[in-house]
């Protein structure tokens, strides 16, 4: 069963697309039966899918404007990128991350369905869970078509992410698993029981679960994880760890900061207007980024880290809605 906790946010945000969409004219954008089929899976109604359609109307055209040609620079592994996935239009946008709406470096559509969340390892390869098909898809760095595609053990995914080695982590909503993937590997090597929506791993390869219990830390090699007990008042919500095992929690529209090992925040940032869903740490962790939600569309805010006490606008361009990426993540071991 979903936690009713970790969709209220998103079907708080889709309320009020459901609501400009009802002064549209009713030829708008009417979502398939497949879509319609994910969305309830996902607590969402057939009129919450075609407002979340409609609400991005203008915006399609514009995301696939390039054709799926990727720019040479997003090939480079130290160039600084945005990756924004659009859910209704499964397209990946990707952008330059210098100064605000930077340029936009192309787009990835081949092989998605929906995308859930994304995940950019230390090489630059981008990866997305797909909840409309049931697949992990992969992609190099610059490349529009992917080098991997995991279905085996996928089941309406959502969180991922990968360790220094490769490994690939995938928390599936569908029967309340991860699923664990080496390197390469398109069959899972283990199965974590556990009700889990976002993930993260850190520099010594412990991975950290945002389950409808809070947050669990998992020892490298193992399925018996640990609740950290951290004071949060909604669970299953997006979390990012930095080097030094220090977990960042997106607590309803609050940004909490828990230094390792302890169970209070040390500091906290309040989003004071919108509905945030994702975070994303950038590698040298001086940069947190958050997928927000506001009136008719989604924007991307960043703040310093660590120091940052307020958010300012990154990308306004609403070229996409939850899953945000950067390239490449933090807390890649090594």
């Amino acid at each position: 069963m979903l936690s009713s906790l970790s969709f209220g946010r998103r079907l708080a945000a889709v309320s009020l697309l459901s609501a400009l969409a009802a002064g549209c004219s009713a030829s708008g954008t009417t979502p398939s039966s497949s879509e319609n089929n994910i969305g309830a899976a996902l607590g969402r109604s057939s009129s919450q899918n075609r407002a979340l359609a409609n609400g991005q109307g203008t915006h399609t055209q514009a995301a696939r404007a390039t054709g799926g040609q990727i720019s040479p620079d997003a090939s480079k592994k130290k160039k600084a990128l945005i990756y924004w996935g659009s859910y209704n239009t499964s397209t990946i946008t990707i952008y330059s991350a210098k100064g605000t709406n930077g340029k936009e470096e192309g787009t990835i559509t081949t092989g998605l369905s929906e995308p859930e969340r994304l995940f950019v390892d230390a090489q630059g390869s981008v990866y997305a869970t797909n909840i409309g098909n049931n697949t992990i898809t992969a992609y190099k760095a610059g490349k529009t078509s992917p080098f991997l595609t995991i279905s085996n053990g996928v089941d309406s995914p959502t969180g991922i992410t990968v360790d220094h080695a490769g490994t690939v982590y995938c928390a599936n909503v569908g029967n309340n698993t991860i699923t664990v993937y080496p390197k390469g590997q398109t069959s899972p090597s283990e199965t974590i029981s556990a009700g889990a929506e976002y993930l993260a791993t850190d520099a010594n390869d412990n991975l950290y679960a945002s389950t409808f219990d809070g947050v669990v830390k998992y020892a490298p090699g193992t399925t018996t994880g640990t609740n950290l007990g951290l004071s949060i008042g909604s669970t299953s919500d997006a979390l990012e760890v930095d080097r030094s095992g220090n977990v960042i929690y997106l607590d309803g529209t609050t940004i909490d900061y828990f230094p390792a090992g302890q169970t209070q925040p040390s500091k906290q940032i309040v989003i004071s207007s919108g509905f945030p869903f994702a975070l994303a740490l950038t590698k040298n962790e001086k940069q947190l980024y958050v997928s927000n939600e506001v009136g008719s569309g989604f924007e991307i805010q960043t703040v310093a880290y660590p120091n940052g006490s307020s958010l300012t606008n990154k990308l306004t361009t609403n070229a996409g809605q939850w899953p945000i990426s950067v390239n490449p993540d933090n807390a890649l071991g090594s």
